[in-house]
């Protein structure tokens, strides 16, 4: 057995609702009722069924380019393989740390989020805070917890991924179905951007903090391509599936928020504590008090599985960049027997937990615990945004160079689209979508983007130094990668 054999990941362990229902967990449906939808009503107002729709939109839209390079590779570093089949290793290797990058960040977001429930919510329900050292010890539990899932045998991880993806719709489309009928506040200004209490910079400013939050772990069914059952024909059918579902059930469910008070009414749901919990506070008054425990639990059992797959995300694509000899010692691509990569989901927690403490100890001695944790939680969540700009864009651009080097024609139907007019419309609306939002960015956002551009120009300047000392390393995906696929 060689020693690539020896370090593979299980095979044939993910089928295509499993891969569909890593998306839907990632995107965490349940967020369209708490945590992200803070940052929707905040910003969106009784408009703020929009933000998921235009996030879904930008979303699809950018991910043509990615549906079709799922269609040609199989390859558990995810994006950055597309940009190093264009571009080259050098292009390539930054983009993983990008993404890296978002995914760390990503870490902090989603164990802050699951401290951020139970705070808000015992808040709501009981009046009693949490003191600002248990909101941290509960980060840290959870972030304990997404590793103990990420080592888990897959296929026992894909059975709860599923069921609890499947609770998360259900709860959703109930609670929201049972308070459009009894609301008397029913109004298609709902779908008007000028029901936003900023216009439409105010929405555009929503959309970056939570419209694409709602969707940015859309492509993880990329990373597990090398444990799936047919990747070149399920990865982009998941991620599709994956996308419309949550996307669907959101609106319906933010709609279902913001005519339960009514338009007069919505701006009170921006006003700690209701804002922490959105869905809480307008399904409460309709649908009772035990109603709202179950509301509770299953948000909770949601937000751990949407920081739960992510972290197993993380874990394949750090296991991948040292298989390609780039990041870190060998013993990074190391597997167990079941075919975990275990060393690297070590790795992912303890940068996870340093991430997370210093992130919530800084927000919350700056700007107080109730503040402190919305802040943490948002400025985690606004520098995933903007990494997620940086590592998508580039594997976008790329296919079109990956495409010419082949010499595939790029203008047939499906190639002008995929690699032309899908990409510069991804950019145009992603440089619109961050001017609108970006501009207005205020402390800590702001300092949490110069944070990031900070980063990667380090990550650019340590690709650099690599380059020219030669130790890039290899090119995996290079020998995965099935032409059949792409339209000649």
């Amino acid at each position: 057995m060689t020693e690539t054999e020896s370090n593979s990941l299980s095979k044939n362990k993910v089928g295509l609702w499993a891969m569909a229902f890593l998306t839907v967990a990632a995107i965490y449906p349940m967020a369209m009722a708490v945590s992200n939808a803070s940052a929707a009503v905040t910003y969106g107002g009784f408009a703020a069924p929009l933000i998921p729709i235009i996030g879904a939109l930008l979303i699809l839209l950018a991910t043509v380019p990615i549906l079709e390079y799922s269609r040609i590779a199989s390859f558990a570093g995810g994006y950055y393989g597309l940009a190093e089949l264009g571009f080259g290793k050098a292009v390539g290797k930054f983009v993983g740390l990008e993404n890296l990058f978002y995914f760390f960040s990503f870490d902090v977001l989603t164990s802050t989020a699951f401290a951020y429930v139970i705070f808000s919510s015992l808040s709501y329900i009981s009046n009693y805070s949490l003191p600002s050292w248990l909101f941290i010890v509960i980060s840290v539990i959870f972030m304990f917890a997404m590793f103990l899932v990420t080592v888990l045998d897959l296929s026992i991880s894909m059975k709860a991924v599923i069921i609890s993806g499947v609770i998360q719709v259900i709860v959703l489309v109930v609670y929201s179905l049972v308070v459009i009928a009894k609301s008397p506040y029913n109004s298609a200004l709902a779908f008007n951007p000028s029901s936003a209490p900023g216009g439409l910079s105010g929405l555009f400013l929503g959309v970056i903090l939570a419209g694409f939050l709602f969707y940015t772990g859309y492509g993880v069914p990329l990373f597990f391509a090398e444990e799936g059952r047919a990747p070149f024909k399920d990865v982009w059918k998941a991620i599709v599936i994956g996308v419309i579902i949550p996307t669907v059930v959101g609106v319906i469910a933010m709609y279902a928020e913001v005519v339960a008070v009514g338009l007069p009414n919505a701006a009170n749901l921006t006003v700690p504590p209701d804002s922490l919990s959105p869905g809480l506070a307008a399904f409460l008054p309709y649908l009772g008090l035990p109603a709202a425990i179950l509301f509770i639990v299953v948000a909770l059992v949601g937000q751990g599985f949407g920081g739960f797959v992510p972290g197993m995300t993380t874990a394949r694509l750090i296991y991948s960049m040292s298989r390609d000899n780039f990041l870190g010692s060998k013993s990074l691509s190391k597997v167990s027997r079941k075919g975990i990569p275990v060393n690297a989901a070590i790795a992912n927690l303890v940068i996870g937990l340093a991430a997370t403490i210093i992130d919530e100890f800084v927000m919350i001695s700056v700007y107080g615990l109730t503040n402190g944790v919305f802040d943490a939680l948002f400025l985690a969540g606004s520098m995933a945004v903007a990494f997620w700009f940086i590592h998508h864009i580039i594997p976008d651009i790329s296919l079109f160079f990956y495409l010419k080097k082949n010499k595939i024609k790029i203008t047939t139907k499906r190639n002008i689209l995929t690699s032309v007019v899908a990409p510069a419309g991804a950019i145009a609306l992603f440089v619109y979508s961050f001017y609108e939002g970006y501009s207005s960015l205020t402390e800590p956002y702001f300092g949490g983007l110069i944070f990031v551009l900070v980063s990667a120009l380090g990550a650019a300047i340590f690709v650099v130094i690599k380059y020219y000392r030669k130790t890039l390393g290899t090119s995996y995906v290079e020998k995965t990668t099935n032409l059949e696929g792409l339209s000649k």
